[in-house]
């Protein structure tokens, strides 16, 4: 195989998983988003914020392995790749996810409840002192 073409399905190949590998990260997301619950306003902003940080990868992959040029079928591959992750193994890791981190959503709920009544129990206590 010529040297150009492999180096061009090597680009294929890593821009797939990367879509893939993204899509897995914003998985970890919202598995955060899940077990501590916050307002719209903060989900747009770490939506941004991730969605900015996910683009110095992609950044660097058509950096490095096509020397900076955008080619449109390298952002059809990214695509493609979050698309077969979301179609594909989405669920299954999903669920693998929440087996694992899901059964301590309970007690970090009642641990952080426990925390702000400590903190208003303590307030309280320090108003009546006063």
């Amino acid at each position: 195989m010529s040297e150009i073409i492999h180096g061009q399905v090597t680009f294929l190949i890593v821009t797939l998983c990367c879509g893939m590998a993204l899509v897995f990260g914003y998985e970890i997301l919202r598995l955060l988003r899940w077990m501590f619950w916050h307002p719209g306003i903060l989900t747009w902003i770490e939506d941004i914020l991730y969605w900015a940080a996910a683009s110095v990868p992609v950044y660097y992959i058509f950096f490095v392995y096509n020397n900076g040029e955008i080619r449109w079928y390298g952002a059809l591959m990214l695509v493609t790749g979050a698309g077969l992750y979301e179609k594909g193994i989405s669920m299954p890791v999903r669920r693998g996810l929440v087996k694992v981190f899901g059964s301590h959503k309970p007690s970090l709920v009642r641990w952080i409840k426990k925390k702000r009544q400590k903190k208003k129990q303590n307030k309280v206590n320090k108003d009546n002192k006063n």
